[in-house]
C-alpha cells in the first residue's frame, strides 16, 4: 500500500459532449473519492423465513460524488468553468507583457461534460506485474454544485459531481497470441481513446504496458502496436488503464483575510462601497442535475441540468437592535466578493495584477436570519441570502478569475 499523498487527480472537458477524452490537466486536491453506487431492489415473499430481505435485483447504478480543494486561482476554473459553461478571456496585462488573464464565466442554459480520472496508490510502483495501483475513469461527467467557504483559514471550495460512468479495467472476451498490430476484444471500449497507453495482465502471471492504435467502438477491439506476450481468457486476461504523467504549476491560494465582501444598491454602488466585516461565509452555485434512467440500461442515460440558483450565508455581528433592524430593511442587495492574494502575477506588468476571484451577485434577498445562543459565545446573526436574475445586468451572478493561465488551458 502506498500514502494517498502519491495519488493523482485529473481533468479534461468534453469538448464534444459526451464523447470521453485523456485527461491532461492535474488538479491538486484534500479528500474524498469517486462514488459508485448499486442501488438493489429487494425481493421479501413469505416463505416460512423471519430473515429479510431474501433475495436482491440489481436496479440502478450510478457515479457520484465529491471533491475537496483548497480554492486556488489556477485550478478554481476547471471547476467553475464546467459549472456556469460561458467563458470569456482576455489579457489584461500592460503593454507588451501577455502573462496576465483574467477569465470572465457567466451562467448558460446547458452544461458540458468532461473527464475525470484518478490514480491511487503509488505510481512509480512497476512491480507484481503491474497490479499495486488503480486507476479510475469517470466520463460524461457534471459539475452538480460548488461551493466556496471560510472561517479565518484557507478558503476552501467543495465540489459535487455526477457522471454516467465509471471504469477501472475491463476483461478480454477472446484469447491473443503475441504479434504486431493485434486486435483485442474487450467487453466494451466507451472508456479508452487512442492517446492512452494500457496495462495488460493476466494471472500466469504476466503483463506488459502498450499503447492503443486505433480502437474499433463497433467491434468492441482495440488495436496494439506489438503484443509481447500471448494471453487466454481462462487465465483472466484484463486490460486496464497505465498512469499520466502527472505536472503541475505552483500553486495560488488565498485566504479568509483576503476576502472584501461589499454590499450596494447594484453592482456599481457595490463596488465603490466599504468593505464590511463577515465572519464565517459560504457561496454555493447549484446546477441541480438530475438522472434519467430509461429501459434500455441500468445506468443513467442521461444527465441534465435544470434550474441553477445561487446562495450565499454569512454571520455578522451588530452593535445593537436598531443596526440590526436597518441591515434588514435592506431587502435588495448587490454584492461584490473580492478574493485576492499578495502575489504579483507577472513582474514585468505595470499594473501590477494580483491573483484573484471576483464575484458578482447581482441580486441579493435575505431568507432567513438567527442569533443562535450557546454558552459562552458572542452574539452574532446568521443570514442566508438567495440570488435572483437581475434584468439590468442580465444575469444572477458572475464571477472573473485572473491568473497567468490563457483561456486555451481550460477550454483545449
Amino acid at each position: 500500500m502506498a500514502s494517498t499523498r502519491l495519488w493523482y487527480l485529473a481533468t479534461k472537458i468534453e469538448w464534444t459532449k459526451w464523447t470521453w477524452v485523456t485527461p491532461s490537466h492535474f488538479v491538486r486536491y484534500i479528500d474524498w473519492d469517486f462514488m459508485f453506487n448499486q442501488e438493489n431492489i429487494e425481493n421479501n415473499p413469505i416463505q416460512n423465513n423471519r430473515w429479510g430481505p431474501l433475495y436482491p435485483i440489481a436496479w440502478k447504478q450510478a457515479v457520484a460524488w465529491a471533491f475537496n480543494f483548497d480554492l486556488e486561482a489556477l485550478n478554481a476554473p476547471y471547476i467553475m468553468y464546467p459549472a456556469l459553461w460561458t467563458i470569456s478571456s482576455a489579457d489584461v496585462s500592460s503593454g507588451t507583457d501577455t502573462s496576465v488573464y483574467e477569465h470572465t464565466l457567466t451562467v448558460a442554459n446547458t452544461l458540458p461534460s468532461y473527464t475525470w480520472e484518478q490514480w491511487k496508490w503509488n505510481i512509480s510502483d512497476s512491480t507484481n506485474n503491474l497490479q499495486n495501483y488503480i486507476i479510475n475513469r469517470a466520463f460524461w461527467v457534471m459539475v452538480d454544485s460548488f461551493t466556496l467557504s471560510a472561517s479565518d483559514w484557507k478558503i476552501n471550495m467543495a465540489s459535487n459531481f455526477k457522471a454516467y460512468w465509471l471504469k477501472s479495467k475491463r476483461d478480454m472476451i477472446s484469447d491473443a497470441a503475441a504479434w504486431a498490430s493485434v486486435d483485442i476484444s474487450l467487453e466494451d471500449v466507451d472508456w479508452l481513446t487512442t492517446s492512452d497507453t494500457v496495462n495488460i495482465y493476466d494471472e500466469t502471471p504476466q503483463s506488459e504496458a502498450d499503447a492503443i492504435a486505433s480502437i474499433s467502438t463497433a467491434n468492441k477491439t482495440i488495436q496494439i502496436w506489438t503484443l509481447w506476450n500471448s494471453y487466454t481468457v481462462a487465465n483472466n486476461w484484463k486490460v486496464a488503464l497505465a498512469p499520466l504523467t502527472p505536472s503541475y504549476v505552483a500553486p495560488q491560494f488565498f485566504t479568509f483575510h483576503q476576502c472584501d465582501f461589499k454590499f450596494g444598491a447594484n453592482l456599481t454602488a457595490a463596488s465603490s462601497a466599504s468593505e464590511e466585516n463577515i465572519e464565517d461565509w459560504e457561496f454555493t452555485m447549484e446546477n441541480n442535475l438530475e438522472e434519467r434512467y430509461w429501459s434500455t440500461k441500468q445506468w443513467p442515460s442521461v444527465i441534465w441540468e435544470k434550474w441553477a440558483r445561487a446562495t450565499l450565508k454569512f454571520t455578522k455581528y451588530f452593535e445593537n437592535r436598531e443596526e440590526l433592524d436597518q441591515y434588514l430593511r435592506q431587502t435588495r442587495r448587490a454584492c461584490e466578493i473580492t478574493i485576492q492574494n499578495n502575489t504579483i502575477i507577472s513582474a514585468t506588468d505595470t499594473n501590477e495584477y494580483k491573483y484573484r476571484v471576483l464575484i458578482e451577485l447581482s441580486d441579493l434577498r435575505w431568507t432567513t436570519y438567527e442569533m443562535p445562543t450557546w454558552t459562552d459565545e458572542l452574539y452574532a446573526v446568521t443570514l442566508e441570502w438567495t440570488c435572483y436574475y437581475d434584468a439590468t445586468d442580465t444575469r444572477a451572478i458572475r464571477i472573473k478569475v485572473r491568473n497567468a493561465s490563457a483561456g486555451t488551458v481550460y477550454t483545449a
